[in-house]
């Protein structure tokens, strides 16, 4: 098979290139995806909904720099401006959150499809690539159903999250065996494992609170909004937005203890749901202490809590004096003990380093007409949109270069 333009994984940053080669002037473009199917992540981002963007400011972590620099040359705004030439419709939703207006993931996928589809671009499913080759014209990619000859490459695999929507690692060789540096990979926006008496009693229970990740008695981040308490630690996306923080020191040997500030439920704090300043875990005591000396007019000692607080959390603090149970309402600690892995992961931390690519056209400073896409890069961000976002970015971006670049080969 030979092709002007080819792209290595059919998913967001892949299908983005694919349509945006074409539009370059790219005439024969081929994706190629090990799955039997393209675009499956799509589908199970923002809980079905994929949330594809945020049209606040961008928060990145690895090669944050880079990202920022690709957002500088395609923005929010930008991105949105390529779906809706496709006739997508978006709508914003809270702390910058973009949806698609029908609420369903699966019309982000449809829509770029179809605009495939209209273009000629052909899908070759179960095609996994297995080395890339430099030759005289350009590329040879070698997959599990045969050589593909290409003028010039775009690598958008995907990272390790998500267990069977992610990959195993190997997609990373195609680059680093072509010189390519790599940052370990480590899984991000997961869940926090905790030590088992510190959450006994609690799975199930939702609760709107503000964490606060402590090493030591010093604070390293913060997140608010609800949290999710499990027989094993504690999950939503608030908890999750921690997690790469919480993997680092643990990798460090260090012990990081997560602190549960309740005062979003008492009502004595806003009900936040972003990245927040991190401050000192049991500033809020005064607040709590206040309300519950307020409560004792109207209740007994023992049920303080009682229409202020679940049933669980009840049971969980009873027994503690009035000064005891402020400090517990604000700062209830959770000893972190380790993170879930990649098949709980929502992205990647970690993967190629970006220092050999340019943020203006994603190509390869190492081997001309070679580029890299989305998250194979050691590129993630929080939840909100920002993964998605950067994916779509940087695969305009590639596909773009890579289809006016196409057309200058003779």
């Amino acid at each position: 098979m030979n092709c002007d333009v080819c792209i290595i994984g059919g998913g967001a940053a892949g299908l983005t290139a694919a349509l945006s080669a074409s539009d370059g002037g790219a005439e024969r473009v081929t994706v190629l995806e090990a799955a039997p199917r393209v675009g499956r992540k799509i589908l199970a981002s923002g809980n079905g909904r994929c949330n594809l963007a945020n049209a606040g400011e961008p928060r990145y972590f690895g090669d944050a720099d880079f990202a920022l620099a690709v957002m500088k040359n395609k923005p929010a705004a930008a991105v949105l401006r390529f779906f809706r030439d496709l006739g997508l419709v978006t709508v914003e939703e809270a702390g910058g959150r973009v949806y698609p207006g029908c609420g369903q993931a699966a019309a982000v996928l449809d829509t770029l499809r179809e605009a495939l589809a209209r273009r000629g671009v052909q899908e070759k499913c179960g095609a996994r690539a297995r080395k890339i080759e430099r030759t005289s014209s350009g590329f040879l990619v070698k997959t599990d159903q045969g050589d593909v000859t290409a003028r010039r490459v775009i690598v958008a695999c995907g990272g390790m999250a998500g267990g069977k929507l992610g990959h195993d690692g190997g997609p990373y060789r195609l680059l680093t065996d072509l010189g390519h540096q790599m940052v370990t990979p480590k899984p991000a926006l997961t869940q926090l494992i905790a030590e088992k008496e510190a959450v006994r009693g609690l799975s199930g229970l939702r609760v709107p609170a503000i964490l606060t990740l402590c090493d030591g008695d010093r604070p390293a981040a913060a997140a608010g909004g609800e949290a999710l308490f499990t027989d094993y630690g504690v999950s939503g996306v608030c908890a999750m937005q921690l997690s790469r923080d919480a993997g680092k020191m643990l990798d460090a040997g260090k012990k990081p203890t997560l602190y549960m500030d309740f005062t979003p439920m008492l009502a004595l704090t806003p009900r936040v749901y972003d990245r927040l300043p991190a401050e000192k875990p049991d500033r809020h005591v005064p607040l709590a202490l206040a309300c519950l000396n307020d409560r004792r007019h109207i209740l007994p000692k023992e049920q303080l809590l009682l229409g202020l607080a679940p049933k669980l959390l009840m049971q969980k603090l009873r027994g503690l004096d009035t000064e005891q149970l402020a400090k517990a309402l604000v700062a209830y600690p959770v000893p972190i003990i380790g993170v879930k892995g990649f098949e709980n992961a929502q992205v990647t931390s970690g993967g190629i380093s970006c220092r050999d690519f340019s943020p203006e056209t994603m190509e390869s400073r190492l081997i001309p007409g070679l580029y890299c896409a989305g998250e194979m890069l050691n590129v993630d961000g929080d939840c909100g949109g920002y993964n998605l976002q950067f994916a779509f970015a940087g695969g305009i971006l590639a596909g773009k270069s890579a289809g006016r670049a196409s057309l200058k080969i003779e």
